[in-house]
């Protein structure tokens, strides 16, 4: 069986796949130290190297408000080397996998947005994860799968689960935005879900992942709070606040509801509810001490 590429090899994402990697694959898992996929020329020797039969794009500029003022680097990164990399994967008939996110969306229409909505992203980032899925559907010459998810976390690397859990062990308040709503997404199941796509002979251009429900940033740090507390992470509860977006005055525009619906992919792998998957990732880091 031919090999698969993964790119972006210390992201959680990358972590994710490695993780619930099912034992029948091959998986080069490549960083930037050996495949900076801002260089059209290593991502041709690279790609020559090996018969890859598909390349899941796990990288990405992912620092939401600093893009607000290094839009440059947020756009090479998001948009011109997903181009790169598309343009290379078409012309070698490689199957991409490339990743996007919520904050393609303006959070405005107030439901779950599904696959075939206009994206308008309000900030720079969005913009640019946007372009980046145009640019990968255009140069992937029909062999592009975009996966777009949402909030996601995980037991590696840096997200919101691990920050918030870092905070709440200081037992200082926390005031967290309550009016932003959607889907908080284990990056395991997410995983899951893409070594099931993988098996998939005909694909759709772009799909919706996340978990079941939608919830604000506050309900969600309450959830991380509850149940660390009661798997013993935490000594007491949280003292937790809820705060407005423009109280807490963030650099980028973010959308108000970025909800997906991932209704056209409970055929690959039916998903789960976000608090459910929350408890195994906490259970995980229980582990870990």
């Amino acid at each position: 069986m031919k090999p698969i590429l993964v790119i972006g090899r210390h992201g959680q994402v990358s972590h994710a796949l490695k993780a619930t990697q099912p034992d029948c694959y091959q998986v080069d898992y490549l960083g930037r130290e050996a495949l900076d996929i801002r260089s059209s020329l290593k991502i041709a020797q690279v790609l020559d190297q090996r018969d890859y039969r598909l390349v899941i794009n796990a990288s990405g500029y992912t620092q939401v408000d600093a893009a607000e003022t290094d839009s440059q680097a947020a756009f090479a990164l998001n948009h011109l080397a997903v181009k790169a990399l598309a343009g290379h994967c078409g012309k070698r008939g490689i199957r991409l996998i490339h990743l996007s996110s919520d904050y393609v969306f303006d959070g405005r229409q107030n439901k779950p947005y599904r696959p075939e909505d206009t994206p308008n992203p309000l900030s720079r980032y969005g913009e640019s994860k946007w372009r980046g899925e145009l640019a990968a559907l255009e140069y992937g010459q029909g062999h592009t799968c975009i996966v777009r998810t949402s909030w996601l976390y995980s037991p590696f690397g840096h997200n919101f689960v691990k920050t918030m859990l870092t905070l709440m062990r200081q037992c200082k308040p926390l005031k967290v935005v309550d009016d932003q709503w959607g889907t908080p997404t284990s990056a395991l199941a997410l995983g899951q879900f893409i070594w099931q796509l993988i098996q998939v002979i005909k694909p759709e251009p772009i799909y919706h992942w996340s978990d079941l429900g939608v919830t604000s940033w506050y309900e969600f740090a309450r959830q991380v709070s509850d149940s660390a507390n009661a798997l013993g992470l935490l000594d007491e509860p949280a003292n937790l606040s809820p705060i407005s977006t423009q109280e807490y005055g963030a650099a980028a525009p973010r959308p108000h509801y970025s909800a997906l619906d991932n209704s056209g992919s409970k055929g690959i792998l039916p998903a789960k509810r976000w608090q459910d998957n929350l408890i195994q990732v906490l259970q995980l880091l229980a582990k870990e001490g």
